[in-house]
């Protein structure tokens, strides 16, 4: 593919999509994996739950999403949130070299490691506090099992960090996608997914998000689109081959519910591309996703690429 599909200064090519969730496990109760025992008996009801879901931060889990190793995480516990059939459940993990417990609840597939202890496939981080949860008592432990090493090293998740004084500071502008509840953080998961299998190259993770049709459309930075699940693939991996890195800043990221089942997520992004062998350069973009939501999960069924060349970062990012 020529250069046409990079984003040099003033060249066409760009675009993204990502998520950490896929597959249709938006976090709905699941069964546990052969083997291993949740502790179903222990959980508290649908409804103590929902009057009690643990509070957390759309900054703090998308920074996990983005920077957590899940092949070296494991199952320490899970919560319930909602109640039927709105039901779904979020895991606790944590780290099996460092003892780390991961500060946010995270949504996907368990399955039976080799070493015995419960890992998870699929991960979509949640915005929902694990440390809030077992504060509240609704953590369920019983039943996952942990290596003696492990267990020896374990660290707490942080707390949630509560404001002290007559008025809270002012949060952030990406905390405002949670007043759209599940679907937004669905969709914000789909996003991460996305960013981080742009980043990482990732064919596999990359495909799982984009909505498999010949109607699917990347209108790029240039003005020229590309259309069909397949074409864009393609594309992608042309781009991968030199300099490409998706850089999303979330502090401006807004969601809205154009209808049930259909979302859209804008955010300023920083590209650096670059053709194989040449420096790379990095433009802010305005990314834009059109999100529909199918029999298996979210997926991005557009993304438009446009000029942001009056975008500069927060004061303090």
């Amino acid at each position: 593919m020529n250069t046409s599909l990079r984003i040099p200064r003033y060249s066409q090519g760009f675009a993204v999509a990502l998520l950490l969730f896929c597959g249709g496990h938006a976090g709905a109760l699941a069964e546990p994996p052969p083997g291993t025992e949740t502790g179903a008996s222990a959980s508290p009801s649908p409804s103590d739950a929902q009057s009690s879901a643990p509070k957390g931060s759309f900054l703090s889990s998308l920074k996990q999403a983005f920077s957590e190793d899940f092949d070296q995480e494991v199952v320490r516990g899970h919560f319930d949130v909602g109640s039927p059939p709105d039901a779904h459940r979020y895991y606790c993990l944590v780290n099996v070299k460092t003892g780390k417990s991961e500060l946010n609840g995270v949504a996907g597939q368990l399955f039976v490691r080799a070493d015995k202890m419960t890992g998870i496939k699929g991960p979509a981080v949640a915005p929902l506090s694990c440390a809030d949860a077992e504060q509240k008592g609704i953590l369920v432990t019983s039943g996952y099992v942990l290596s003696a090493s492990v267990s020896s090293k374990m660290t707490p998740a942080s707390p949630v960090q509560k404001p002290s004084g007559a008025a809270a500071p002012a949060a952030p502008a990406a905390a405002a996608v949670s007043a759209g509840g599940p679907a937004q953080t669905e969709v914000l998961a789909v996003y991460t997914r996305f960013i981080a299998g742009q980043n990482a190259h990732d064919r596999a993770v990359v495909s799982e998000v984009l909505l498999d049709s010949k109607d699917f459309v990347w209108a790029q930075y240039g003005g020229n689109s590309i259309w069909g699940y397949k074409e864009a693939m393609e594309a992608f991996e042309e781009a991968w081959k030199g300099t490409w890195k998706l850089d999303p800043q979330m502090q401006e990221l807004r969601i809205a519910s154009v209808s049930p089942g259909v979302a859209v997520l804008i955010t300023p992004l920083l590209s650096t591309v670059g053709d194989p062998g040449k420096n790379p350069s990095t433009i802010p973009i305005r990314w834009g996703g059109v999100f529909v939501k199918t029999k298996s999960g979210w997926r991005i069924a557009s993304i438009f690429i446009t000029p942001f060349e009056s975008w500069r970062a927060p004061k303090g990012s």
